[in-house]
């Protein structure tokens, strides 16, 4: 679900397929270490089960050629389970070097064709300031696609007169200190934002309402908008149920926590700090 409706799409999405095939072959290789070194440790053998009219019998196989085994007694249950581990184990640990070697000649390609041919999506940042002006790009280079959607125009929320300032380090008046921890944390990572941008939600009788979120922000990586919502008086039990309310409205309207929503909440006693506010925003934003 994009917020922005006045923003034209792109033909052709940004490229983070490296970074992905990264994640992905990151995962796979840690785990790999992690279950080869739990193989080392496991009891010799194989597990054989045998069903014997309404029972489970289980059976220790010392080597392949030994098809009956021996008779493990039911007593013996932590010997059966990691038994039965183990062979789990054996099936995913040859499942992951194989996925792990075709990631590898993925990336090694992938960056490969990175050096010779200049991506779809690259193919504009090339081009002379002059060229630029008369073609559309079917997929714009971050920097450009973000001073358009920071450029679009729109209406503030107003503030109410006689009530304390927050400005943020570029000057931005915010309603706030945990706003203005949010907005330079976001400003200092280069991630997107409009301030309380206005949003229309239908409401549970279907009328349409104006809402103005803390923050839009935006994933360059991925072009997805997202809400982020600060909730800081969570002392107050009817601040928590107005915050309970709006959220199941957001729901209802398609926005969805983790999806493209974001919360951050806090109380007196545990306020939020610029680090926590960082790895949220590096999880969703970047």
């Amino acid at each position: 679900m994009q917020f922005t409706k006045n923003i034209e799409k792109e033909q052709l999405s940004p490229i983070f397929v490296e970074p992905v095939l990264q994640a992905r072959l990151t995962e796979i290789n840690e785990l790999l270490a992690i279950k080869l070194k739990e193989l080392k440790k496991a009891p010799e053998g194989s597990l054989r089960i045998k069903k014997c009219k309404n029972t489970l019998q289980y059976y220790l196989r010392m080597t392949p050629d030994d098809t009956s085994g021996h008779y493990i007694p039911s007593r013996k249950l932590s010997l059966i389970k990691a038994l039965a581990q183990k062979d789990y184990d054996k099936s995913v640990v040859a499942a992951l070097k194989k996925e792990s070697r075709l990631l590898q000649n993925a990336l090694r390609g992938y960056k490969s064709f990175g050096k010779r041919i200049t991506h779809a999506e690259n193919a504009f940042s090339k081009l002379s300031e002059a060229r630029r002006k008369l073609i559309k790009p079917v997929c714009l280079p971050d920097g450009i696609f973000a001073e358009i959607w920071q450029a679009i125009p729109y209406e503030k929320k107003l503030f109410p007169a006689n009530i304390p300032e927050f400005h943020t380090l570029h000057g931005e008046r915010v309603r706030s200190k945990s706003e203005i921890i949010i907005a330079d944390t976001l400003s200092r990572m280069n991630i997107p934002y409009r301030y309380e941008y206005p949003l229309e939600i239908k409401t549970e009788n279907g009328e349409k309402r104006t809402f103005y979120p803390d923050f839009l922000c935006l994933n360059l990586r991925t072009r997805q908008e997202f809400i982020w919502e600060h909730f800081g008086m969570m002392d107050d039990p009817e601040y928590t149920a107005s915050m309970v309310r709006k959220l199941k409205l957001y729901e209802k309207n398609g926005i969805y926590l983790g999806k493209n929503l974001i919360i951050s909440v806090e109380n007196s006693s545990t306020p939020i700090g610029a680090k926590q506010i960082e790895k949220t925003a590096a999880r969703y934003l970047q």
